[in-house]
């Protein structure tokens, strides 16, 4: 028997064990609710990305060549972003619970979960704390640094999960077309990730931000659409 085969073995087991945990909740409730969760995670990324194109015409003031999208926090309409960064914890949250609700229990998995869950509450952070608008080089006041570190663990958070869901996704059958483009767009990260150091050294922290955060937006957009076709087939078949 394969490795492969031992894993996907393994895989089985872990599923089977998963579902028996939540056996109590008949298997078209739980992708009902693994439909509802997609959703949400959907609808709160959409309401992050929609907001922030938004403040660009709000806040023109902010060069978004060499200023952060979390400096739209400060000034007249800050309210908007800070409730953005809600939205969008809240959809990375609801996205890691429909994973746990619907997907075996393998190591790759806890660990993707619990980063995303830890991506979430670093957003929230960021909400709490605003960056430095004004400072000529931020992180320049502790609540820079605080909200810088938050939004440095979030995305990263994200990034290391893309890696380990699409390893985790070519052992499930059941999720084995999404492999591919997980692990495509996990190293799109990390392309993005490069780029925006390079970008940085020559004052383009904005764009080299905006082109990683976007990458990051696209995957947690593509797994929230996976996820709710996953949880569609499931009910249909």
């Amino acid at each position: 028997m394969s490795r492969v085969s031992i894993k996907r073995r393994s895989l089985e087991i872990e599923d089977q064990k998963h579902r028996g945990e939540v056996g109590c909740i008949p298997a078209t409730n739980r992708s009902k609710q693994v439909t509802l969760l997609a959703l949400l995670a959907i609808g709160g990324i959409v309401y992050f990305v929609v907001a922030v194109v938004v403040m660009h015409f709000l806040q023109p003031e902010y060069n978004p060549i060499d200023h952060a999208v979390s400096n739209y926090a400060v000034g007249s309409f800050g309210y908007l972003m800070t409730s953005a960064f809600y939205a969008l914890a809240v959809g990375v949250f609801a996205l890691a619970l429909s994973l746990f609700r619907s997907i075996a229990r393998s190591k790759l998995s806890r660990v993707a979960i619990l980063l995303l869950c830890l991506a979430s509450c670093g957003m929230v952070v960021m909400g709490i704390f605003p960056g430095d608008a004004h400072a000529p080089h931020p992180p320049a006041t502790i609540t820079g640094v605080v909200h810088w570190t938050a939004a440095g663990i979030s995305f990263l958070s994200i990034m290391i999960a893309a890696f380990l869901l699409s390893s985790f996704f070519k052992i499930d059958e059941r999720l084995q077309r999404f492999q591919r483009p997980c692990f495509l767009l996990a190293l799109a990260m990390v392309g993005a990730l490069l780029l925006y150091g390079i970008l940085a050294l020559v004052g383009w922290i904005g764009i080299g931000q905006r082109i990683y955060l976007a990458v990051c937006l696209l995957w947690l957009l593509g797994l929230a659409r996976w996820m709710w076709s996953s949880s569609k087939q499931e009910r249909s078949g």
